[in-house]
């Protein structure tokens, strides 16, 4: 279930964060299950929903095997164009794998390193990125906010009470960050999940909203805060007093001449 709360001001957020952090660490001593890390993401509207880059893209398949299928055609202009080369993907075991319902509840995601580079470079992916930072989260909401308030949602896959699903209802992955990929995973602190459901007998593509609104207690649970547009120029200047800009994320030359012209000419600007 989301439970959403309004706020006022930035400080406002990093109090709510604290709290929720403090609890979260409260719970670790006298549970027995498992209590997982929050993780956070920043939309640059209260509006967007929680959908992935695939979701968006609108696919005309509904198989996770598919995409695999697609992922492998694109992985050898990909390899041809760039000096990246990664693990033959063995669409045919993929398949058959995915056939079974503990494909991805007993092992890791086949190719994970590849879905990873896929994600982070602009290919359509399954993939929904969180960050473990509130700071780098927040970055990615207020670079370029739209409307009038934002939204910083923070994920919890574990809350102490261990975790249950069943094959006809869509289920969250969280394959883990410990993966070898671009910079950029690491930089921005990246994680992923995964939603997908098993239908007739094959893993199937699914919605992350699905998975909120069955609202199973302790597990996959999800907060939504937001926070006014207004905030954008106090938190970005905050941020990069902590070193978070768009090429300490992203470090390319477009980032490098982005985190250049806020610095000097907005901040001349500023200072005028």
């Amino acid at each position: 279930m989301e439970r959403q709360c309004d706020l006022n001001t930035w400080a406002d957020l990093e109090a709510a964060i604290c709290d929720l952090t403090a609890a979260n660490a409260a719970a670790v001593i006298p549970s027995a299950g498992n209590i997982s890390h929050l993780l956070f993401r920043g939309h640059g509207s209260h509006d967007w929903p929680l959908e992935t880059t695939l979701d968006r893209a609108r696919p005309t398949f509904t198989l996770l095997a598919d995409y695999y299928r697609i992922a492998a055609i694109a992985k050898t202009q990909v390899e041809t164009f760039t000096s990246h080369s990664w693990q033959d993907i063995d669409y045919a075991s993929i398949a058959k794998r995915f056939e079974e319902y503990g494909a991805l509840r007993l092992g890791s995601l086949p190719n994970y390193d590849y879905l990873v580079y896929l994600r982070h470079h602009g290919f359509p992916s399954p993939l929904l990125d969180w960050t473990r930072s509130l700071y780098i989260a927040s970055y990615f909401a207020f670079q370029n906010p739209i409307g009038d308030r934002v939204a910083i949602y923070v994920y919890q896959e574990y809350g102490g009470q261990g975790k249950s699903g069943s094959s006809n209802e869509p289920q969250l992955h969280v394959p883990g960050p410990n993966v070898r990929s671009h910079p950029r995973h690491f930089l921005q602190q990246g994680e992923y999940t995964l939603c997908a459901q098993f239908v007739d007998g094959h893993w199937s593509l699914g919605r992350h909203a699905a998975v909120f609104e069955l609202n199973k207690l302790g597990q996959d649970r999800l907060w939504k805060y937001t926070l006014p547009c207004s905030e954008a120029a106090v938190v970005m200047d905050r941020l990069e007093k902590y070193n978070i800009s768009a090429f300490s994320l992203f470090q390319s030359e477009e980032s490098l001449l982005e985190t250049l012209s806020r610095s000097l000419i907005r901040g001349t600007w500023r200072d005028a």
